[in-house]
């Protein structure tokens, strides 16, 4: 799939303030670290994606992320764009691209950073940082949150609402996507926090292993009756075979025995007839 040739341009000091339902907060993009990901972000702003979308993951001291078309995490625009991937550190205030396991699934999602995350650098493009709104940002990590469909703490208990998203000194004159890689199925958590945490793909994995675990166990209980069945056939067989083996030797014995004693009582008439001959 390919793309409008993106029609963007920044100048000295490109801003864009997120007025949300909890405050504004303006963002100082970072056009020289990723100028790609920094056009795509204006794009999507200037053609009003982001009015009316959510911070839908918040997690105190780490990051909160928005952005989702789905409000879950899981949506995207349509298509992905190529990392840009820079020595930006992760800490308090600095604006990220979300993604999933796959390092180009990039596409709309974004996360602020609130605490220090520089196990994140290299690892995700981070295009922006915040320079107005600080509180804004303490305020919305620290709202209330519930259990999320990933497991996780961080579903607010309230919507925090991206009103829309206003860019200054920055010109975009065509509005419409220019994706630079295919489209890749939706699914784009921002990254777990550095404590192990399952993200939208891997979460899947571990219960389908444990199928495939109890349905072996199952299989292999159901194979123990006929291999045990198996195995009385086998010793009756060989029962049977022994069995036989003492009948044949038994008959042996009792013809060996029958024979003997004909031989001695054919012995006793010839002693008597020689006896009387002599007589």
């Amino acid at each position: 799939m390919t793309g409008k040739t993106a029609q963007v341009s920044f100048g000295s000091q490109p801003r864009a303030t997120l007025h949300t339902s909890m405050g504004d907060m303006t963002l100082e993009l970072l056009t020289d670290k990723a100028p790609r990901t920094c056009e795509n972000f204006a794009r999507l702003a200037a053609n009003g994606f982001y009015d009316g979308l959510t911070f839908h993951r918040v997690m105190k001291d780490f990051m909160v992320q928005g952005g989702c078309p789905k409000g879950d995490g899981t949506g995207g625009p349509g298509y992905t764009i190529k990392p840009e991937f820079n020595d930006t550190p992760h800490v308090k205030g600095v604006v990220s691209m979300a993604r999933s396991n796959d390092p180009h699934s990039a596409g709309c999602q974004f996360f602020l950073v609130h605490g220090d995350a520089r196990y994140l650098d290299f690892q995700y493009a981070a295009f922006a940082r915040l320079v107005e709104g600080e509180d804004v940002l303490d305020r919305i990590a620290t709202t209330d949150v519930d259990e999320s469909r990933f497991r996780e703490m961080s579903k607010p208990r309230m919507t925090i609402y991206i009103n829309r998203i206003e860019l200054s000194d920055v010109d975009v004159s065509d509005t419409s996507p220019a994706p630079e890689t295919a489209p890749k199925a939706d699914a784009e958590p921002a990254p777990a926090e550095d404590t192990g945490e399952p993200d939208d793909e891997a979460d899947d994995e571990p219960v389908e292993k444990s199928k495939a675990k109890k349905t072996s166990k199952a299989r292999t209980r159901k194979a123990e009756p006929k291999s045990k069945k198996d195995s009385g056939e086998a010793k009756k067989s060989d029962g049977d075979d022994e069995a036989k083996s003492a009948a044949k030797s038994a008959k042996k014995k009792t013809t060996k025995k029958k024979t003997t004693a004909r031989t001695s009582k054919g012995r006793k008439k010839a002693t008597t007839r020689k006896a009387k001959s002599e007589e």
